[in-house]
C-alpha cells in the first residue's frame, strides 16, 4: 500500500513546493511555460524525500502526539500538535491530515497569530489541492498570502503568490493569475533591491573599516619604532626567563612519562602475573614454561543460558561482573592467578611460581566461592530474583603457560591437567566442588571427602571422583 501511495503521491500535479533563489532577479513571467523537465524532476525529488520522511515517524510517535493532544489545555500548545499532525499525515492519509489541518487553523485564528494562522492555512491549502479541490485552495492560499504580508514573511508571500498563480491560470482564470504575477514580481523587485541595499551597506561599512585600519597601521608603524629599542632590552630577560619555564615545563613532562609508565606496569600485572610481565618487559617476549605442580579450577554456572533469557543484558552483565569480581578477590588471597573468562567460565591455577606448588589454597578457594554463591542465591531466592549456581573441577598436574600472538596477548595455560579439569567440572552436580583423585592424595588429610567412584569422562575414560564435604 505505501508503494502504491507513494507512486500515486510523484504523480501529482504540483507546480511548485519552495521558493527559488534565482527569483532574486525577476524575470518577465510567462503563465504557460512551466519547463516540464526541470519542474517535474524537481517536483518528485521533493517528493520522495518527502515521503521518505514521513514514513519514518513511528505510528508510536503519532500516537503520543494525539494523547498528548487529548490532554492539552492550552490553545497555542494545542495548535503545535495539530499543526505536526497535519504535517505528519500529509503524505499517507490526506484526509486526516485535512481534519487536523483545519483545527490548527482554527486555533490559530483564536489565538490571532499571524504567523500561525500562515502557516496553518498554508498546509490546509495544499491539502486542498491535493484533494482536487481548487476553489478551496485558492480561498486558503489567499489567506495564507494576508497572513503572511501581515506577518512579515516575504517568502511565504512569495509561495503563496506563486500558488495562487498557477492555480489561477488552471482554472482559466488568467487575469487573476496575471494580477498575482504582477504581485509576485514586485515582491521580488522589492526583496532584491533590499538585498542590493543591504549589499550596499555592507560594503560601505566594509570601507570604512578598511580605511580605520589603514590609520591604525600608520600609527602602529611609529609606535613599533618607538617600542623596538624596549624590545631588544627586554629579549634577553625574556629568554633567560624562557629556559627556566622550559627546564621545569621538562621536569613536569618527565614526572608525567613516570607515571604513565607506572600505570603500564600496573596494567600489565593486572594481565599477566608478576615473573610474566617482567619478563615480556625485558625481552618484549615471554618464553613458555613447564610447571610440573600446577592446581587448575575450572567453575561454571549452571542454567546460564536459561537464566540470562530472563535478563536483560546489561543485567546479566552486572551480575557476571558482580560474581567474577567476587571470585577475582576469593583468589587473590589464596594467591591463585586468574587465567580468563569464557562466556559463563571461570578458569584459575595456583603453583606457576616457586611458591604455592600444593592445592590446599585452591581447594579453600573453591570453598569460599561455594559459601558466597550459596548466600547469593539464598538472597536472589528473598528478592524473587534469577540466581547463578555452579560446578567446580579441579584437578593437579602439570601444564605448560605462557603468552602467545603479539597483539591483544593473553597470558594461558596448555595440557592434559587442563582439560582433566574442565572434564571435573562437567561432571560435577550444581553447587558442588568435583576433585579427581590425583587432587585427593595430595591434600588427604588437610580436607573431608565423599567417595563418587569412578565416574566416566569425556574423552578420558573412568577417574576416580571425589566430592569435597
Amino acid at each position: 500500500m505505501l508503494r502504491v501511495e507513494m507512486l500515486r503521491v510523484i504523480n501529482l500535479d504540483i507546480t511548485s513546493l519552495s521558493y527559488h533563489p534565482q527569483h532574486l532577479n525577476p524575470q518577465p513571467l510567462n503563465l504557460f511555460n512551466t519547463s516540464p523537465t526541470s519542474r517535474s524532476m524537481l517536483h518528485r525529488i521533493i517528493v520522495i524525500l518527502a515521503f521518505f520522511s514521513a514514513a519514518t515517524l513511528s505510528a508510536q510517535s503519532v500516537a503520543e502526539m494525539e494523547v498528548q493532544l487529548q490532554q492539552a489545555t492550552a490553545n497555542d500548545q494545542r495548535w503545535e500538535l495539530t499543526y505536526r499532525l497535519s504535517k505528519n499525515w500529509l503524505i499517507t492519509d490526506t484526509k486526516r491530515a485535512a481534519a487536523y489541518a483545519k483545527q490548527s487553523l482554527q486555533l490559530a485564528t483564536t489565538l490571532n497569530d499571524k504567523r500561525r494562522e500562515a502557516e496553518s492555512a498554508w498546509i490546509s491549502a495544499d491539502i486542498a489541492e491535493r484533494q482536487v479541490r481548487p476553489a478551496e485552495a485558492l480561498a486558503l492560499y489567499e489567506q495564507t498570502y494576508r497572513a503572511a504580508t501581515t506577518a512579515a514573511l516575504p517568502d511565504m508571500q512569495l509561495q503563496a503568490g506563486e500558488k495562487l498563480q498557477t492555480l489561477s491560470a488552471k482554472q482559466g482564470n488568467f487575469k487573476a493569475a496575471y494580477d498575482w504575477s504582477r504581485q509576485r514580481t514586485a515582491l521580488l523587485q522589492e526583496k532584491s533591491r533590499l538585498y542590493a541595499e543591504e549589499q550596499r551597506k555592507k560594503y560601505e561599512a566594509a570601507q570604512a573599516a578598511l580605511e580605520a585600519q589603514k590609520k591604525r597601521e600608520n600609527g602602529l608603524g611609529m609606535a613599533l619604532l618607538a617600542v623596538l629599542g624596549i624590545i631588544l632590552t627586554v629579549l634577553y630577560y625574556l629568554r633567560q626567563r624562557a629556559n627556566r619555564r622550559t627546564r621545569g615545563e621538562m621536569a613536569e613532562k618527565n614526572a608525567m612519562i613516570e607515571e604513565k609508565r607506572r600505570r603500564s606496569e600496573q596494567l600489565l600485572l593486572n594481565i599477566l602475573p608478576p615473573a610474566v610481565a617482567a619478563e615480556l618487559t625485558v625481552r618484549n617476549k615471554v618464553a613458555a614454561r613447564r610447571y610440573e605442580h600446577a592446581t587448575v579450577m575450572f567453575i561454571d554456572f549452571v542454567g546460564f543460558t536459561k537464566t540470562a533469557e530472563r535478563l536483560q543484558p546489561e543485567e546479566l552483565v552486572a551480575e557476571l561482573d558482580y560474581c567474577f569480581s567476587r571470585f577475582d578477590d576469593l583468589i587473590g588471597r589464596n594467591r591463585i592467578e586468574k587465567i580468563k573468562t569464557v562466556g559463563d567460565a571461570y578458569i584459575c591455577a595456583s603453583g606457576l611460581s616457586d611458591r604455592n606448588e600444593r592445592p590446599s589454597d585452591m581447594i579453600k578457594a573453591a570453598l569460599q566461592i561455594q559459601d558466597f554463591l550459596k548466600k547469593f542465591k539464598e538472597k536472589r531466592l528473598e528478592e524473587g530474583r534469577p540466581f547463578f549456581e555452579a560446578r567446580i573441577g579441579i584437578h593437579f598436574g602439570p601444564v605448560v603457560a605462557g603468552v602467545v600472538g603479539t597483539k591483544k596477548f593473553a597470558y594461558d595455560i596448555w595440557g592434559d591437567t587442563v582439560n582433566t579439569a574442565a572434564r571435573l567440572e562437567e561432571a560435577c552436580e550444581p553447587g558442588r566442588i568435583n576433585v579427581s583423585g590425583t587432587t585427593r592424595d595430595v591434600v588427604l588429610d588437610e580436607f573431608q571427602w565423599e567417595y563418587r567412584g569412578k565416574v566416566a569422562a569425556k574423552n578420558k575414560g573412568e577417574m576416580e571422583m571425589y566430592y569435597l564435604v
